[in-house]
């Protein structure tokens, strides 16, 4: 079996690296042909995740964050193949879009899930947005794209390397409240399937294939991988400590009881910025620009092995 592997060398909890190089022994030993590629920066994970689709690989495996899973599944559906099995090994500071699955904690049990022929057909987002140059992108995420407040917060996270031997969840609540605290409202109008839904300021909007971002938080607890549509969560703007209050409630799911959060079900949604204050996105842990922008639901189309 032909397997393309990207590692992003700088992404990691020590337990998670240790389960990574345990499992690549365990493949080597099922004489799984690995081909290897390591990251050196943004981008490079959706480009190497795109030849080793487009080079035979018969499956291709993200090691790494959040950020480098959906870059790396972005490449494979980029990709001429990209019916290509894909997988992951989590080993970032979020870890978020892993909490979706039971996945084997024992690397000789995933190597022989993932030399199975077996493959789980999921869903997948596509992104259209400005970068912050003005120049119009595309690219997939497999877990949840959000902006507002999110967007200036995975900047932060992503920022503070020296941060990184801290749990992910107490780094994503540090970084959270600080910049809860610095965040000034924008306005946006969002249209769900064609229908204008919202007009007004906001803390958030998370368009959610998956249940969890930020560490742990459960902003969307009933959105499900592989039901072809997005749960779309709307957190109104507020005092910040109304907004601080509702924020420890997001790790539990009990935010959807808020008057300031409503939920909706879609499977396009549209965003633009009223008045000149910019609403930047966050799509699976990484910081791809900012709003007008598009979040369109792909059914089925992540052929995921786990």
């Amino acid at each position: 079996m032909k397997i393309g592997i990207v590692v992003n060398p700088a992404s990691g909890r020590r337990g998670r690296k240790l389960f990574w190089s345990m499992l690549r022994r365990a493949l080597e030993t099922r004489r799984a042909d690995i081909s290897l590629r390591e990251t050196e920066g943004f981008g490079d994970a959706e480009r190497f995740g795109r030849e080793l689709a487009e080079g035979g690989s018969h499956l291709v495996v993200a090691v790494g964050g959040d950020g480098t899973i959906g870059e790396v599944a972005s490449g494979v559906l980029k990709s001429s193949r990209p019916e290509t099995a894909f997988a992951f090994i989590a080993t970032g500071t979020g870890c978020d879009f892993a909490r979706n699955f039971d996945m084997p904690e024992i690397p000789e049990t995933l190597a022989e899930h993932l030399t199975s022929p077996a493959i789980r057909q999921i869903d997948a987002g596509l992104l259209t947005c400005s970068d912050e140059d003005g120049d119009n992108l595309a690219r997939h995420f497999a877990n949840i794209a959000s902006f507002g407040v999110s967007g200036q917060i995975v900047r932060a996270v992503n920022a503070a390397r020296s941060h990184r031997r801290l749990p992910g969840r107490i780094v994503f609540f540090y970084h959270s409240l600080m910049q809860i605290l610095r965040y000034k409202p924008c306005s946006v109008r969002l249209r769900l399937d064609g229908k204008d839904v919202y007009e007004g300021a906001i803390t958030t909007v998370a368009v959610a294939n998956g249940a969890w971002f930020g560490g742990g938080m459960k902003v969307a607890p009933d959105a499900d991988v592989a039901d072809g549509w997005f749960d779309v969560v709307i957190i109104r703007a507020a005092p910040r400590l109304k907004v601080l209050m509702l924020m420890n409630s997001i790790y539990s799911g009990g935010h959807l009881k808020s008057p300031l959060v409503t939920i909706h079900r879609a499977k396009c949604v549209e965003a633009w910025p009223i008045g000149k204050r910019i609403a930047l996105i966050d799509s699976d842990g990484e910081a791809p620009g900012q709003i007008p922008a598009r979040f369109e639901v792909l059914p089925g189309a992540l052929s995921l092995k786990i």
